[in-house]
């Protein structure tokens, strides 16, 4: 019963992000919780305080946010969510002005529950695909197929 549940925070965390309505996290994130990513430019953060500052800054470099959840795995404490997130780059991201473009990227995302609350998380994504799709980096060469 608590992997489901776990698993029902996890997913949770994802909708408030969307909504915006981020006093909830007070509820579900430790004060002390612990995060990891290699792009988290709040690494010296800790708590709700951390998520709220990332996802606000994310909410205002895309519109029209949206994640879809493909697959979550729970063992233990761990819960592992797969997602496709996309939105429109509105607002200057990574020291960019908006492009106006759309992308869509994949991203994992693991943690640790304690204490039913998020007390870890670690999360993988797509940097390059997105910077590249927003046309801020150039795509890599096209591979041709010999004829």
């Amino acid at each position: 019963m608590a992997e489901d549940q776990n698993k029902a925070m996890a997913r949770r965390v994802w909708e408030l992000f969307v909504s915006g309505d981020l006093n909830e996290l007070d509820d579900l994130v430790a004060e002390d919780a612990a995060f990891h990513d290699t792009q988290d430019p709040f690494g010296d953060q800790r708590g709700p305080g951390h998520m709220k500052s990332l996802f606000e800054m994310y909410r205002k470099s895309f519109s029209n946010m949206k994640f879809d959840v493909k697959k979550q795995i729970a063992e233990g404490d761990h819960v592992c969510t797969l997602l496709e997130a996309q939105g429109d780059n509105t607002g200057e991201i990574m020291g960019h002005a908006a492009t106006g473009k759309h992308c869509r990227i994949n991203l994992t995302d693991t943690t640790r529950f304690a204490d039913g609350k998020i007390a870890e998380n670690w999360v993988t994504w797509d940097t390059l695909g997105m910077l590249q799709q927003l046309g801020l980096i150039p795509a890599g060469a096209q591979q041709t197929t010999p004829a």
